[in-house]
């Protein structure tokens, strides 16, 4: 018995040999297995080229981004499409394809392909979506062809199959952050613009050795300028409206623009926290106090001598000061947020702390800051400008006044 079941097992084994082939001989002379394979080649090649154009796109993006962080005035679609060109052949395998951009919705293109970047979040009150690039690549080929050839797909449909346009898109936005909280050192816009040539020089001790390093071109951004630090003179009661030397309005002397620092307290006097930090956001109006230096003055040069000679710290600018006149509380208006680098300090609380020098040399002329800070407490620094990635950026409003975050958002 069990030798006819493996007779009739070995016959049924036997009956199956030759199907395969069989089955074969049909796929293959009905071009199937040639069409799969012609698919999945031409597909694969398709992935390959929309990844080459996706990468060209985001480095665009980004040189460009940077390119027009670093200086507002060379940010304009003439100078920087030729840019992301450059960017998107560098990053195609046969250095082929082709970008076009967008600055912050004002230049659009008429676009060469229907691919956009994903939507941006709608900002929270007292945010803004920042500046942004949009970078959208496409295909281009040796004969100036916008569609990707097929390899096997053109001949098996018959030569009617050309080819398909492939394209991608990218998106950069930078601006000044959303603040949550900053030191409570309220500087002058006058100051600022003394000391930063109205935003065009910032200085730091390292720009030599970043220079030698060539990490500025690196980063494709420009050299800074030759600077150094200064001193900033006490904003007090009775001379809420400033000195006069330095000047902030040369060569006409003009008093009645607010100048010098002042230790801010928030509107209702309440002082800042045990960091000497305010929530402030722009347009807010934070109190300063003729008694500020006793009565924070201690926890905050504590924190200042900490910081003494970097990191940077984020300071508030203030541009207005109510009442002008002399007041025991006045109210000083938030113009925007600046990254400053305290490098001294004199007399912050006289009798208690003493003056402690520049960390900086030959900042400063000797006779003015003899008459400056002879005759008020001054802190010495410098304006910065800081650049800070960040993968989920969130962007404040206002203008720039050095800190600037900058991230992908499509």
């Amino acid at each position: 018995m069990l030798r006819r079941i493996a007779a009739l097992g070995r016959r049924r084994a036997g009956s199956d040999h030759g199907g395969v082939a069989a089955i074969l001989a049909v796929l293959l002379s009905g071009g199937v297995v040639l069409g799969m394979s012609a698919l999945v080649i031409d597909l694969g090649q398709l992935y390959v080229e929309r990844e080459q154009l996706q990468s060209g796109a985001d480095a665009a993006s980004m040189k460009v981004a940077l390119n027009c962080a670093n200086n507002s005035i060379s940010c304009s679609s003439a100078l920087q499409s030729p840019v992301a060109v450059a960017y998107a052949k560098k990053n195609a395998k046969d250095g082929q394809a082709d970008a076009q951009i967008c600055l912050s919705g004002t230049t659009c293109p008429t676009w060469n392909t229907a691919v956009t970047c994903k939507p941006l979040r709608t900002p929270a009150p007292g945010q803004s979506i920042g500046n942004w690039v949009e970078v959208r690549t496409t295909t281009v080929t040796s004969t100036g062809s916008t569609l990707f050839p097929p390899t096997f797909a053109g001949a098996l449909a018959g030569g009617n199959y050309k080819g398909k346009q492939v394209g991608t898109c990218a998106r950069v936005n930078w601006g000044p952050p959303a603040v949550d909280k900053v030191f409570a050192l309220g500087i002058s816009m006058c100051d600022w613009k003394r000391m930063t040539s109205n935003g065009s020089t910032f200085y730091g001790p390292l720009d030599t050795l970043l220079s030698q390093a060539g990490l500025y071109s690196i980063l494709g951004l420009t050299k800074p300028a030759v600077g150094a630090d200064s001193a900033i003179p006490q904003a007090a009661a009775l001379n809420a409206l400033g000195l006069p030397i330095p000047s902030c309005t040369t060569p006409v002397i003009d008093l009645t623009e607010p100048r010098g620092y002042v230790w801010l307290h928030h509107p209702d006097l309440t002082p800042p926290d045990s960091n000497c930090m305010l929530s402030l956001k722009i347009g807010d109006k934070p109190r300063g106090f003729l008694l500020s230096g006793l009565t924070i003055g201690n926890t905050c040069v504590q924190k200042l001598a900490a910081v003494r000679g970097g990191p940077p710290i984020l300071v508030p600018i203030f541009d207005e000061i109510s009442p002008a006149l002399v007041s025991l509380a006045p109210e000083y208006r938030v113009a925007g947020f600046a990254p400053f680098v305290v490098t001294g300090y004199t007399s912050l609380l006289p009798g208690v702390v003493g003056a402690v020098g520049s960390l900086l040399s030959g900042g400063l002329l000797p006779a003015v800051a003899n008459i400056l800070c002879g005759l008020s407490a001054c802190i010495y620094g410098y304006f910065t400008r800081t650049l800070v990635p960040k993968a989920a950026p969130v962007f404040g409003t206002g203008p720039n006044f050095g800190a600037t975050v900058i991230g992908r958002t499509g």
